[in-house]
């Protein structure tokens, strides 16, 4: 009969290695990848101006994401322009993409600068920083985006530019 002092050392040695083993194993998920897809202005007034930025999630892995939430910062010709966020989830498939669109409010005074910048320098490209983080539903795990880029003001109003 082995001893039971014996069997508790066993079982602390063998929990010991499970949470060693464990610890050591790599990331079994890649974070999904975000470019941006689009804008659409909703709502453009001096009271409450509101727009909408589609981003095109890419998922690497080979099980669905489900995205249960994105919070998102808006920076335009390197000033804090507007902060928003997802209106609903998405269910990203496994090795696919998907759509998915954010509800940004402007800041008040944002838009007067914004105005005054697309006056004086209708010319020059729009220079746009999106940053944030995402929320996949039952893993309760959090990723952070970042990504930047330069538009003209006619592609963003949908109009083609003569060039």
């Amino acid at each position: 009969m082995i001893p039971r002092r014996f069997k508790c050392y066993i079982a602390l040695i063998g929990f010991a290695l499970l949470i060693v083993g464990c610890a050591s194993l790599p990331s079994v998920l890649e974070k999904p990848k975000m470019e941006f897809a689009g804008v659409r202005f909703d709502n453009i007034n001096l009271k409450q101006p509101e727009f909408t930025v589609i981003l095109r999630l890419t998922n690497p892995n080979g099980v669905n994401l489900p995205i249960q939430t994105v919070e998102i910062r808006c920076d335009v010709n390197n000033k804090s322009f507007a902060e928003g966020h997802s209106l609903q989830a998405v269910d990203l498939p496994a090795h696919g993409s998907a759509l998915m669109e954010l509800h940004l409010n402007i800041h008040k005074d944002s838009l007067t600068q914004l105005a005054k910048d697309m006056l004086f320098h209708a010319n020059d490209p729009v220079k746009y920083h999106l940053a944030g983080h995402a929320t996949l539903t039952r893993l309760e795990l959090r990723t952070d985006f970042e990504f930047s880029g330069a538009t003209d003001l006619a592609q963003l109003m949908g109009k083609k530019t003569k060039r």
